[in-house]
């Protein structure tokens, strides 16, 4: 994890999951993109609040393990990070998730406006656009709210406040800024781990899982890299020199983007004119799949090939844009200007190499580089010969024996030390002592957010929402809604009172009734006489009432 924060921790995403462990224990993932442009643990914590002071903890606990902070963290809109970020990462850029900002607009602004109107459309076009200044942006955002009449929304004001930590034309100019505008990854990570862990995990178990999911996170990595070695992607401008020599350096993924643009910088991108300006030549490029957008303005320097788009692309992305491509074809660069390619997107950003290549446990420390370049190279060269020899099992055995003969050098060349345990490896690489006992107590329970009782003040949206699902009671009696038979005020007052009066009529019958039969009983002074059927009705009505 601390090779892969070396070379991808230019812009990390990190959130709390809520697929925790039977301690309501937060599980915090740090997640960052990887040279195949898909998802790469960084770390993880497991923290029992979710407040400033918890964060601020964590926050100086990855700083310390790994060296430095990322120069962009993108987060959620959670107060308690903002304030730990600002006290722990202060040469960090704090960036806001645009989605959930935005997801706020129908509910906050009125679902009319934003169904009837373009108002949503419009705004978005200047929200989630990398191509407007700053100026333009504040230009834009101005000129909507004032033709809607909401320039004086408190909400808008708001988020239009905080404008430099979530809206792209603040980040033009820093750097991987374009990697992530949102936390989706950070729920991708959360989701990921969720399926393989239950929430009724014990913190041994919960890290048993932990490790299965990065294993299977890291063998993904694995194929991805052997895919890219071992297949050869289509060239589709074989007279274009570079978009052959950009399939050999970045990986299968990011080719498949480089080349996108290669191929639009040629067909939908040209050079309406150009100026000299000291040793630079500059080019005015239309791009016609962008019709309202002036021309794009590259500065190139053809001794060292220096050049600049102001699109800004190889800083928000780190890969060129189509008008640069357009500009090298057009100047016949033969070779691809090795100043623009990142490592982090290259087939060899971190070496698919044994252990001894990070820790060079005996070696000279001085010669690290070439070991591990050393290292690579012997990796590769074994795995290209097996994947060759695959179908030749002669020659494979050949190999295999060839291999075995270095077995008694190396051996030979091994010290004679006993072999480090597995606790010690992990204390040497961590920096710590080793310890014989550790006490594990059971955490403390504490509430987290969003575990409410589910008894808040629901709006007329969410009410909506509970009852579209639902079929309505309807009652058997009076054919309306909202109760039952049993319930039902107008039919149960009707019939409590017949059976009142019928009470009253068998009770007068009865007074007269002297004939002495079975089941009657008379008093002196004030009697009164009760039948069978009389009792009858009576625990009737006493059951209805």
């Amino acid at each position: 994890m601390k090779r892969n924060f070396y070379m991808f921790g230019d812009v990390v995403s990190f959130d709390a999951t809520y697929k925790r462990n039977k301690y309501n224990m937060m599980f915090v993932p740090f997640t960052g993109i990887d040279n195949h442009n898909r998802n790469v643990t960084l770390g993880a914590s497991i923290i029992g609040s979710e407040t400033a002071e918890t964060y601020s903890w964590l926050l100086n606990v990855f700083k310390d393990a790994f060296g430095y902070a990322p120069r962009v963290i993108v987060t959620d809109q959670d107060p308690a990070m903002k304030r730990a970020i600002e006290d722990v990462w202060p040469d960090s850029r704090h960036r806001l998730c645009m989605w959930h900002i935005m997801d706020k607009l129908t509910t906050k602004v009125g679902p009319t406006i934003c169904a009837n109107t373009d108002f949503r459309k419009r705004l978005s076009a200047i929200v989630w656009t990398d191509s407007l200044l700053p100026e333009a942006f504040e230009t834009e955002w101005a000129a909507v709210l004032n033709e809607f009449n909401l320039s004086d929304h408190e909400w808008l004001v708001y988020i239009y406040g905080i404008r430099q930590s979530w809206i792209p034309a603040y980040y033009r100019e820093e750097e991987m800024s374009g990697l992530m505008r949102t936390s989706s990854r950070s729920e991708s990570e959360n989701h990921f781990f969720g399926k393989i862990c239950n929430p009724k995990c014990t913190l041994v178990e919960f890290l048993s899982h932990f490790d299965t999911a990065v294993e299977a996170q890291r063998h993904e990595h694995r194929k991805n890299d052997h895919d890219t070695r071992y297949t050869s992607p289509d060239i589709w401008n074989p007279d274009f020199v570079l978009e052959k020599q950009a399939s050999e350096t970045y990986t299968r993924t990011i080719f498949f983007d480089v080349q996108l643009e290669i191929q639009h910088g040629i067909h939908r991108c040209a050079s309406v004119r150009l100026e000299h300006i000291a040793d630079f030549i500059k080019f005015y490029v239309k791009d016609l799949d962008q019709p309202t957008t002036a021309f794009y303005e590259v500065m190139i320097r053809e001794e060292d090939v220096t050049v600049k788009c102001s699109c800004n692309r190889f800083e928000q992305f780190g890969l060129l844009c189509s008008h640069v491509f357009c500009v090298l074809r057009i100047l016949d660069v033969r070779e691809f200007p090795r100043q623009y390619i990142l490592r982090r997107w290259t087939r060899e950003a971190v070496p698919n190499s044994s252990p001894g290549s990070i820790l060079t446990d005996g070696g000279d420390p001085d010669r690290s580089v070439e070991v591990n370049q050393c290292i690579r190279e012997i990796s590769n060269v074994t795995e290209y010969v097996i994947n060759k020899l695959v179908s030749k099992f002669d020659e494979m055995c050949n190999f295999r024996d060839h291999i075995k003969q270095f077995m008694s050098v190396a051996d030979d060349a091994q010290f004679d030390a006993p072999p480090k345990s597995r606790r010690n490896r992990f204390a040497e690489l961590l920096g710590v002592a080793p310890t014989e006992t550790a006490t594990i107590r059971v955490p403390i329970g504490t509430r987290f957010k969003g575990c409410g009782s589910h008894k808040h003040m629901k709006s007329k949206k969410e009410q909506a929402i509970s009852q579209a699902g639902k079929k309505r009671r309807r009652c058997s009696k009076c054919k309306k809604f909202g109760h039952n038979n049993r319930t039902c005020g107008k039919y149960n007052v009707k019939e409590k009172d017949a059976s009142t009066s019928k009470k009253a009529d068998v009770g007068a019958e009865d007074v007269e009734d002297t004939d002495g039969d079975a089941g009657t009983s008379s008093d002196d002074g004030d009697d009164v006489f009760y039948t069978s059927e009389t009792a009858e009705d009576a625990d009737d009505e006493q059951m209805l009432e």
